[in-house]
């Protein structure tokens, strides 16, 4: 892992020897970036959709008077179940990237990132060079550098290209993603072959004439798992302050049970909404003016099944480490979702710190 003083930039993709390519730009990945960029390495972050965020990603979708109706796609909150984590959720809070958004039935403080939950992403990101729409779809390892590959399709490129050279990979991605990239013959393929992680579809609905609900709830049945006040949370459209006589709309982010999901991977977006809608009728015994609504599968949503190793993340000899909240280290107090990438980024960059110490004592 040594530091490179030259970079040779080839074209206008990152075609140069990187000390570091972190594939993803959840939170795992811009958390160990972040961490890695501080000590001087020459580092870059491919991300194939548009932005930073993975589960923590938001969205805007147009209503019929033109305007939006703007929510979190993925993860409602975040909480911590670690002291390690508390202590950089109080950072954040410090540094006005995230606010408290109340408590929970077990007392468990839940934040927001404000604006939108993807505010977060994009303040781990604010200092790395991230490359966005960028597929990374093949790594191999050449003479001891690995090469990224990815697959264009213009007139002036078609299939596998180079994208970059490093001496250092780092997959951030659902372990789905990670096993398809993984070389054959890596040790870390029959480990992530026990990986379960199960899909999800999550409703967002802005509905009229509907007031005196808890910012969230958990319904306990067969096929709604939470529902929860979009624009009741902090540095939203609406805000807090908003009392309940003076509006006439609110917001609900719904996220189906991962096994009705699981039995329901096939319908459109339409049918979903049409389901879970039925399903909040019910619920709150009442009909329910629709304005907007939208729907989205996540496949990789909730871990089931994680690994369990040493440290919350998997390093090899040759440079190449796999981190995600689907790997937490054996008896470690560490929680779910948020927070578990968190600790898998955050240790994986602690054990590069440390190597980069002992090599420059």
């Amino acid at each position: 892992m040594n530091k490179l003083a030259e970079v040779d930039t080839l074209n206008s993709k990152v075609n140069f020897l990187l000390d570091f390519a972190v594939i993803g730009a959840g939170i795992a990945g811009l958390t160990a970036a972040s961490e890695i960029n501080q000590l001087g390495y020459t580092l870059a972050v491919f991300e194939k959709a548009r932005g930073t965020g993975g589960r923590l990603s938001s969205k805007r979708v147009a209503k019929p008077n033109g305007e939006f109706m703007a929510f979190d796609l993925g993860c409602v909150s975040i909480t911590a179940e670690s002291d390690a984590f508390a202590e950089q959720l109080a950072v954040w809070y410090s540094n006005g990237v995230i606010e408290p958004w109340g408590k929970d039935d077990k007392d468990n403080d839940h934040y927001v990132a404000v604006p939108r939950n993807s505010a977060l992403t994009r303040y781990l990101s604010k200092d790395l060079e991230c490359h966005f729409s960028t597929r990374v779809t093949a790594i191999e390892d050449v003479d001891g550098i690995w090469h990224l590959f990815t697959e264009e399709n213009t007139e002036k490129s078609q299939g596998r290209v180079l994208l970059a050279k490093a001496k250092n990979v780092i997959i951030a991605t659902p372990p789905a993603q990670a096993q398809d990239l993984l070389p054959g013959g890596s040790a870390f393929k029959d480990q992530l072959d026990k990986v379960e992680v199960s899909p999800q579809w999550v409703m967002a609905v802005e509905v009229e004439q509907l007031s005196s609900l808890p910012a969230i709830q958990y319904p306990h049945n067969d096929i709604i798992f939470s529902i929860s006040q979009e624009d009741y949370k902090p540095g939203r459209s609406h805000g807090e302050s908003r009392g309940d006589d003076d509006h006439d709309s609110t917001i609900l982010q719904v996220q189906a049970t991962p096994e009705w999901t699981n039995n329901h991977l096939e319908l459109n977006s339409d049918q979903v909404c049409n389901i879970l809608i039925h399903e909040l009728e019910r619920h709150f015994e009442q009909s329910l003016n629709v304005v907007t609504r939208y729907a989205h599968r996540w496949l990789y949503s909730c871990v089931a099944q994680d690994i369990r190793a040493r440290e919350s993340y998997l390093w090899d000899e040759k440079g190449l480490g796999l981190i995600g909240d689907y790997i937490k280290s054996a008896g470690a107090d560490e929680g779910d979702g948020v927070e578990s990438a968190w600790q898998s980024g955050k240790q994986l960059a602690q054990w590069i710190t440390s190597h980069d110490s002992a090599e420059h004592s």
